[in-house]
């Protein structure tokens, strides 16, 4: 029988390799945000890359949760990783998927070989303080899409940008009014969960890929790195948040070449 509170999620085997790699998208995104590393990836790993709630292909799920919690997006996940009968893996969190990912390792830590966070969000400064303290009453005043849409601009600015911002708009398209608001609403405990996450001890190796135009997050994820031992950074010149998508091929070879570190290969 379906699963119907099953996330929606697409695997790429590969012939020989047992290493697993989930890929979780951003806030607006879908399994299509992860398009430009399925290749380079899938020569070494297989491939788990998931729909969060209410995004891509995930619409029946809006109708059956009226609310929605880090803690429960990470154990659907989970239930995702569970239902493949994979045991450990590597993730990969673009944006706000880091914060998933960082509440994955605080639900199942010992299920996780390694954390690859691009466009970290870790820690929020003064300035997305008071976004997220205005959010709520923002997005009611001028609508929940058109609250997306600024933020989208806030966070990508710069003329090279726009590749990265139009497909983070053009994907949350899928997203209801229903969604926007439910995902909206989390900003209201984010400033907590983040101070809590930053001072949790980990010894899973980290890895923070940041642009260095990415005037929203850079800073706190330098910070991160510099008061956790087991995380590293790397910092792509010429690019905003989204490096996954500005700069696909740097941060491809940054992210295998820091795995095989990791396997020891």
């Amino acid at each position: 029988m379906e699963n119907k509170a099953l996330l929606n999620f697409i695997t790429h085997r590969h012939s020989t390799s047992q290493e697993w790699l989930l890929l979780i998208h951003g806030a607006g995104g879908s399994t299509r945000t992860w398009k430009r590393q399925i290749d380079d990836f899938g020569k070494d790993y297989n491939l788990l890359v998931i729909d969060l709630p209410g995004h891509g292909e995930n619409q029946t799920i809006s109708t059956l949760f009226p609310t929605y919690s880090f803690k429960f997006i990470a154990n659907k996940v989970w239930e995702v990783v569970d239902h493949l009968q994979i045991e450990k893996l590597h993730a990969v969190g673009v944006s706000l998927g880091t914060i998933i990912c960082l509440q994955m390792r605080q639900l199942q830590p010992n299920r996780l070989l390694s954390i690859i966070m691009p466009g970290a969000i870790v820690k929020l400064s003064r300035k997305l303080k008071v976004l997220a303290g205005v959010s709520l009453t923002a997005a009611k005043v001028i609508g929940y899409r058109n609250f997306y849409n600024l933020s989208a601009r806030i966070m990508l600015p710069r003329k090279n940008h726009k590749r990265s911002r139009n497909i983070f708009i053009r994907e949350s398209k899928a997203l209801t009014i229903a969604e926007f608001k439910k995902w909206t609403a989390l900003y209201r405990d984010l400033n907590k969960i983040l101070r809590d996450f930053f001072k949790a001890k980990s010894t899973i190796p980290h890895l923070l890929i940041m642009g260095s135009q990415d005037h929203l997050f850079l800073k706190p994820a330098i910070e991160y790195a510099g008061v956790h031992a087991n995380a590293d950074i790397k910092v792509i010149q010429g690019c905003g948040h989204v490096v996954s998508i500005e700069k696909a091929q740097k941060f491809n070879k940054i992210c295998l070449d820091f795995l095989r570190k990791v396997e020891g290969i």
